[in-house]
């Protein structure tokens, strides 16, 4: 099997080409970090996510960080995107644990108490490779994805909503009533 120069494409059996997933070199990355700054301080940002049209400002602000590249929105950026958010995603559950802190200097995860950790661990496999890996953009992904989730002190997950709701339920509230509770 050959691989093309663009890195994407793989040429097969019987001189099909087959798609395969792109490596992002770290020039890549820092260009992508880049044109997402960019765009979310030209207003590309909304509450929950970004508006329509942002892919093809990106794809203009990597050509133009990036003579001659052939990354494009679709599949290349769309795909990195929805590996940084699910990360992004990850690492601000973690962090809004206490006993689970951030080192700037290393841009990793600093675990504090080992309990909280091996508890994130039940809950969340994946997280466990998290631990020891360097999470550069992890700053700046605050800044670009920072409003795409509700994450931190008021978040609430699922669980947390439907207890809620079935505590703070209008049976429960007659069922006080009528025991003289109120």
């Amino acid at each position: 099997m050959d691989v093309n120069a663009s890195g994407g494409n793989i040429e097969g059996e019987k001189g099909k080409t087959v798609r395969s997933r792109r490596s992002w070199s770290k020039i890549e990355e820092d260009a992508l970090v880049q044109c997402l700054s960019d765009i979310v301080s030209d207003g590309w940002k909304a509450d929950n996510g970004f508006k329509a049209g942002f892919q093809r400002e990106l794809e203009k602000g990597m050509r133009k960080l990036l003579v001659g590249t052939d990354i494009v929105a679709n599949p290349h950026i769309n795909s990195k995107l929805h590996v940084w958010k699910k990360d992004y995603g990850a690492l601000s559950g973690l962090l809004s644990k206490s006993g689970i802190g951030w080192n700037s200097t290393t841009n990793t995860l600093d675990i504090i108490d080992e309990v909280v950790w091996d508890e994130q661990k039940k809950v969340d496999p994946n997280v466990k490779t998290m631990r020891h890996k360097s999470w550069p953009y992890y700053e700046k992904w605050v800044d670009i994805f920072g409003k795409d989730r509700a994450t931190g002190e008021h978040a609430a997950d699922p669980n947390d909503l439907v207890n809620s709701f079935l505590r703070d339920s209008p049976e429960e509230e007659d069922s006080d009533m009528h025991h003289g509770n109120i």
